[in-house]
């Protein structure tokens, strides 16, 4: 009769610790597209002003979301659409991230206060339901960027008769504000979500 208690002992031991590592599980991801790393950056800033209680991913790197209860996407904008891994990461999961999709964010140059339609585009892409927006300034850096992109982008700046130069527009108070914002809403939701039990 020992052996079959002790067994019994381990064997809920074991799956309250289960449940303990499960609920400690971020519910939240933040899964952004981004080729020169500026939209990564954000996407990590958020996070960190949500106390780090969502998980960053790479569009291309996204795998099964069912563990996840919430949502937050964030693109970079290149040649005036959402970057290539974005696109393709909605293709594959549309169905399954529209009704969970919280809040969405874009990285460009331009400046955040001309973004809206960016913002628009991406809502409507994504299919989400009244989100949080916003819109970032990033960062352009000549080193980092691909040859065919270094050429759009000195094409673009002599269209305009101005000189390309380097720079990083990126505003951590800003993302951390935001990442606060999201973890608020989510916040209000699953209190809601409560007193309706």
């Amino acid at each position: 009769m020992v052996i079959p208690l002790v067994f019994l002992l381990c064997f809920t031991f074991s799956c309250q610790k289960s449940e303990e590592v499960a609920e400690e599980q971020n519910n939240t991801v933040i899964i952004y597209g981004s080729s020169y790393g500026s939209t990564a950056q954000t996407a990590q800033w958020i996070a960190e002003g949500m106390e780090g209680k969502a998980d960053v991913l790479d569009a291309k790197d996204a795998g099964d979301l069912n563990a996840y209860r919430y949502i937050i996407l964030g693109s970079g904008i290149y040649y005036d659409d959402l970057h290539e891994d974005m696109l393709n990461f909605f293709k594959a999961n549309k169905e399954v991230i529209k009704e969970k999709i919280i809040a969405v964010f874009i990285v460009s140059g331009t400046p955040p206060s001309d973004a809206q339609a960016y913002l628009d585009m991406f809502v409507r892409k994504c299919e989400a339901q009244n989100p949080l927006t916003r819109a970032f300034w990033g960062w352009l850096k000549r080193e980092l960027l691909n040859p065919e992109d270094l050429k759009g982008v000195e094409d673009f700046y002599e269209s305009i008769n101005q000189p390309f130069e380097d720079f990083d527009r990126t505003d951590k108070m800003s993302c951390l504000q935001f990442g606060k914002e999201i973890l608020q809403a989510i916040s209000v939701f699953e209190g809601g979500e409560k007193e309706g039990l």
